[in-house]
């Protein structure tokens, strides 16, 4: 709270600072703010992107950076202390960073939907295919062929990682069925290892989606609720999946029962909610351990809980060291 008030104050002098508004430092100021939009692409984009980060992570991470730090304002006031910056730059400056903190504050609260909009744009001036200009780069051979991998799971959070899991322990032949198509390419070295092939790209794009996979495809499983997706939801993905796979039989999440009546309506095959999931398994243990009090409290015996919920706990075992970090 003490931080909060000393930058309340600095902030409060900041406004004390700013001069009356002249056309001249005004469009001074926009032109500086356009520089500066322009240099954090340069600045920031090209770095990530060349170091393997991806289009979608140097996209977002330059609009999150867009904005002037309020240390150039103090560099600057020094700088004018000392008569090496006349009172006219500071305003200018002032100006420029009161711009972009207000355009930066939309800027990162839209920030993946800006990002899918300049990647369609961005494929639509250029024509470039998805291999050159957009997220589709495989971690394996691009040339690889997917005929057997007939299962596509669009992104890879909690769920896929426990049910990757689950299939290694109780049936690792479906693991050979298994396609990934994520934007983490830190999990892919583990799914390699456990015989699942990954696609690194973005699954919002219908021709990453359309590169990603060579073969025929028999079901589409995206796990991830909108709750915890960004820049896409579990409709726009039916919607492309249903474009790219046609034939395919789809499987989303959804957060609330309204939701997944839109989505049954929109064309789902099946909607996964994690809430009515548990209810489900919650119901059984109940229901079981009614039975189970019932029928010894007619025969005279003590019931452990212990003993009731170990069925349960078996088939819960989540099998720690086969989890795969996400």
């Amino acid at each position: 709270y003490i931080r909060d008030f000393f930058i309340t104050l600095f902030f409060v002098g900041l406004g004390m600072q700013i001069p009356a508004p002249r056309g001249e430092a005004i469009v001074k100021a926009a032109l500086v703010a356009l520089v500066v939009l322009i240099v954090r692409w340069i600045g920031i984009f090209l770095i990530v992107n060349t170091f393997g980060g991806g289009k979608r992570l140097a996209s977002v991470s330059t609009i999150n950076l867009s904005q002037v730090s309020e240390f150039a304002l103090v560099i600057c006031s020094l700088g004018m202390s000392y008569n090496h910056i006349s009172e006219d730059t500071l305003t200018i400056l002032i100006w420029t960073f009161s711009m972009l903190a207000v355009l930066s504050s939309y800027m990162i609260g839209n920030n993946y939907a800006i990002y899918g909009m300049l990647n369609r744009f961005s494929r639509r001036i250029m024509r470039r295919g998805p291999k050159a200009g957009g997220d589709s780069r495989d971690v394996h051979d691009e040339g690889e062929d997917h005929v057997d991998r007939n299962i596509v799971l669009l992104g890879f959070h909690r769920i896929a990682a426990m049910l990757v899991a689950h299939f290694e322990h109780h049936n690792p032949h479906l693991l050979a069925k298994l396609h990934v198509i994520d934007f983490q390419e830190h999990i892919m070295p583990e799914l390699r290892k456990r015989g699942v092939t990954c696609a690194y790209g973005d699954i919002s794009s219908p021709d990453v989606l359309e590169h990603a996979h060579h073969g025929e495809v028999r079901l589409v499983i995206c796990s991830i609720p909108d709750s915890l997706l960004q820049g896409v939801t579990n409709l726009r993905l039916l919607q492309l999946a249903k474009q790219v796979w046609a034939e395919a039989d789809i499987i989303v999440s959804a957060d609330n029962p309204r939701q997944a009546q839109l989505l049954y309506e929109a064309g789902a095959d099946y909607v996964l909610r994690t809430a009515k999931l548990c209810a489900e398994r919650l119901h059984d243990i109940v229901a079981d351990h009614g039975s189970h009090t019932v029928h010894h409290h007619h025969v005279g015996e003590e019931v452990k809980l212990a003993n009731i919920f170990a069925a349960f706990k078996e088939k819960d075992r989540d099998h720690v060291a086969q989890d795969i970090p996400v």
